[in-house]
């Protein structure tokens, strides 16, 4: 959901009130300029949050944009986001601009458990955009200490933000060629390591074509669709993924 008319919109903030809420901005992180990493508070006990689900923020009268919360508690009414500031279009404009105390509009948690419990060796590959789910299924690997490896493709200014956030990955720079570099990265896995992992789950996010071009990276080394979980969250010239 990227837009919907106001009266809409409005109907819908009256008439599910289970299903969305107002929550205050309690805290902002700025690591980079380029990331906010942004605590929430509210009130939604009966939320049964699953790691990978997404939230819809209300950014004005019209238009709304999907983001995966890192951290989730039900309980204590608050949420975390890591967002990736783009500074190219309304929703980052609209978050850039967020103080504390601001109430905000969203739409609770919604789709499909991404974590594979079973797994006991993890890999993602994604870009700015999914650092914020990325850490939350990292504290849940490390809660059931289980193993992850991953290869991220940062702009210069994040390059540091996983470090800072206990996210042990390979960075790489983006490519004019989708995924060129993390496929390298890839290739150049130590073959024992690469033997315990390709049977594992793979986790692939972000840029829709960067996406495409690892997953059949992965397929060419052996590694079965059904290992295989896809979530593009943009594409160039698209709005909304």
């Amino acid at each position: 959901m990227s837009s919907m008319p106001k009266i809409i919109g409005d109907f819908m903030e009256m008439a599910f009130t289970n299903k969305i809420c107002k929550v205050n901005v309690a805290t902002i992180e700025t690591p980079s300029p380029n990331i906010k990493i942004i605590n929430f508070k509210g009130t939604f006990p009966h939320v049964k949050f699953k790691i990978g689900q997404a939230i819809v923020i209300r950014i004005d009268d019209t238009n709304y944009r999907n983001y995966t919360p890192s951290k989730w508690n039900s309980e204590t009414g608050t949420f975390e986001v890591i967002f990736h500031i783009h500074h190219n279009g309304p929703g980052s404009e609209f978050i850039n601009s967020l103080k504390p105390h601001d109430q905000i509009t969203v739409g609770l948690p919604r789709g499909f458990k991404i974590f594979n419990n079973e797994a006991q060796y993890h890999f993602f590959f994604g870009d700015e955009t999914c650092i914020s789910v990325f850490k939350s299924i990292k504290d849940e690997i490390n809660r059931s200490e289980n193993n992850y490896l991953g290869i991220l493709e940062l702009d210069e200014l994040s390059v540091e933000i996983p470090k800072k956030l206990g996210l042990v990955v390979d960075v790489v720079p983006k490519s004019a060629n989708k995924a060129e570099s993390a496929i390298k990265s890839l290739q150049n896995l130590d073959a024992e390591i690469w033997d315990l992992w390709k049977k594992g789950y793979f986790y692939l996010m972000g840029n829709a074509k960067s996406i495409q071009a690892f997953r059949k990276a992965l397929r060419e080394k052996g590694v079965s669709n059904k290992n295989i979980h896809t979530q593009p969250y943009w594409a160039e010239g698209k709005v909304g993924l």
